[in-house]
């Protein structure tokens, strides 16, 4: 009887206990339990990783540029890879810590104001290079060796890619090498090769000079060759093994003219330009139109001029060698409106950029300008 009742007390006090320490929340007060959601949220939330600082370049001396927006663009100078957020009037060193070469004039391409890679040679090794990645504007960088060191650089999208490297030219021709990728350059698979003594469907004859691939089966190869009436495309059906010549129809009174074929540009709805140089008694610049992704190709009105370029679209052209006349279109090519330039670069321009046919930049041995007005006045950036 004494147990059973000791152990009816001891059952009790045990109860009591348990309701004093198991308060409801309507016990604390609110400090209390602000204090506790605070430290409970805390606890949860990881802490952000810092974002590096860069340094402000206020006018560096670019070598290359392009622009993704008003505002967005990459830059190349001596030592130094750059990205800008104000339009070019101040640049930010984005540079790779772990970067070997200059890469002040190395190959590179860019999708957006975030993703791009910068293809730098091997300083003792001229067939390796090492390509370097970035998809967050420069904030970090991926890089991987390449079995190939300077080449023409391109990408469909942040996967799939491909490269023409040169293998030495002389008297006209000119061997080449043809890579594609599709994990973003992590690796490179080479499907086309010169080789001595073998008859290739891409010719061993002709300077190539780009490469372009709509689609992982269908690509583009540009180039030159010194033949009246000829232009220099061929393009591949089977993603770079076998290539055959594509016919070009040339432009009225340009008949017998030779011409150096610029890699074709793609857009959406089979839609697609090719910038053709076209050298005859007088000089001219004629831009083909594609309606059915590259199967065929239109002449439109030849520009007589030989200079920069800018495709903005399908539609919206500008064309400038920096002396009297921006041309620019906006149907393609189809028909031309020119403005007269107050200032003129003359042969020092070395790139024009515009990302509609009033705004864009151009590209000096004096620095970098922009104009708002479809470049009848130009203004010279980070002065």
């Amino acid at each position: 009887m004494k147990i059973k009742l000791k152990n009816q007390i001891i059952f009790l006090v045990v109860i009591m206990l348990f309701s004093a320490c198991a308060s409801s929340p309507s016990d604390l007060s609110e400090d209390e339990v602000k204090d506790a959601t605070s430290v409970e949220k805390t606890a949860a939330t990881p802490s952000a990783v810092p974002l590096p600082v860069f340094e402000i370049i206020p006018s560096p001396a670019l070598t290359k540029f392009e622009m993704i927006d008003e505002k967005n663009g990459w830059g190349q100078a001596e030592g130094m890879v750059l990205r800008t957020e104000d339009g070019g009037e101040t640049w930010l060193d984005i540079t790779p810590i772990d970067i070997y070469n200059n890469p002040a004039y190395s190959k590179s391409f860019f999708i957006d104001e975030k993703i791009a890679w910068f293809l730098l040679e091997d300083i003792d090794k001229p067939t390796g290079g090492v390509i370097f990645r970035t998809t967050d504007g420069g904030a970090n960088w991926l890089w991987r060796n390449t079995p190939f060191g300077r080449s023409y650089i391109g990408f469909m999208d942040t996967e799939k890619g491909y490269a023409l490297t040169g293998l030495g030219a002389g008297a006209g021709s000119m061997g080449v090498a043809i890579w594609t990728t599709i994990n973003g350059g992590g690796d490179f698979n080479r499907v086309f090769l010169h080789q001595p003594g073998f008859d290739d469907s891409l010719p061993l004859r002709g300077i190539k000079n780009g490469i372009s691939f709509r689609d992982p089966q269908n690509g583009w190869v540009s180039g030159s060759q010194p033949q009246n009436g000829f232009a220099y495309l061929y393009r591949t059906r089977d993603g770079g093994f076998s290539w055959e010549h594509q016919e070009l129809t040339m432009p009225q009174f340009y008949e017998e003219a030779q011409t150096s074929v610029g890699a074709p540009l793609f857009f959406d709805d089979g839609l697609g330009v090719l910038p053709v140089q076209l050298f005859s008694e007088e000089s001219a610049t004629v831009f083909y139109r594609t309606t059915d992704s590259g199967e065929t190709w239109t002449p439109t009105f030849p520009v007589p001029m030989r200079g920069k370029y800018s495709v903005l679209s399908a539609n919206e052209i500008v064309l400038w060698d920096g002396i009297s006349r921006v041309y620019a279109s906006q149907d393609g090519g189809k028909t031309w409106n020119y403005n007269a330039a107050q200032w003129q670069p003359d042969d020092t321009l070395r790139k024009i950029d515009f990302i509609s046919v009033m705004i864009g930049w151009a590209l000096t041995d004096e620095g970098l300008y922009r104009t708002e007005d479809g470049g009848l006045t130009w203004e010279k950036l980070g002065d």
